[in-house]
């Protein structure tokens, strides 16, 4: 291991962890997530609608309207945090100590076609479904 990657390694050590915290500062005192670009365009919600507003009312400790803001969002964050944290291990200290679950081709599109639909879901003006919308 030559010294420029150890180098790296340890800057993505320290750096990684405070970009995040800051990202969580700012979420938790701003209490502001990033507007939906393509809502503003198109006025139809995307399947990430609302995540920013979930990530803030986490932060806060709310988790029903994390929940309220987008269902979707918090059903894949546990996944999302162990990948990335799995990334983040192996590559900082250089040891894949944590299990990688294995995802078969059909759970893929049955994912797939879960986050499609509840993009069309979330879109439909009717009363039940008008819970999915942030």
């Amino acid at each position: 291991m030559d010294f420029k990657r150890k180098g790296w390694r340890i800057a993505v050590g320290i750096f990684a962890p405070l970009l995040v915290a800051f990202v969580a500062f700012c979420l938790y005192y701003f209490k502001e997530g990033m507007p939906c670009m393509f809502h503003k365009m198109s006025g139809i919600y995307c399947p990430g609608c609302g995540a920013g507003r979930a990530c803030v009312a986490l932060l806060h400790g709310d988790i029903l309207a994390a929940i309220d803001y987008n269902l979707f969002f918090m059903l894949l964050l546990p996944f999302a945090a162990y990948y990335v944290l799995k990334i983040y291990i192996a590559y900082v200290f250089g040891k894949d100590v944590l299990p990688f679950f294995r995802i078969r081709w059909g759970i893929g599109v049955g994912v797939l076609i879960f986050v499609l639909a509840f993009w069309i879901l979330r879109n439909i003006p009717v009363y039940p479904l008008t819970y999915l919308a942030p």
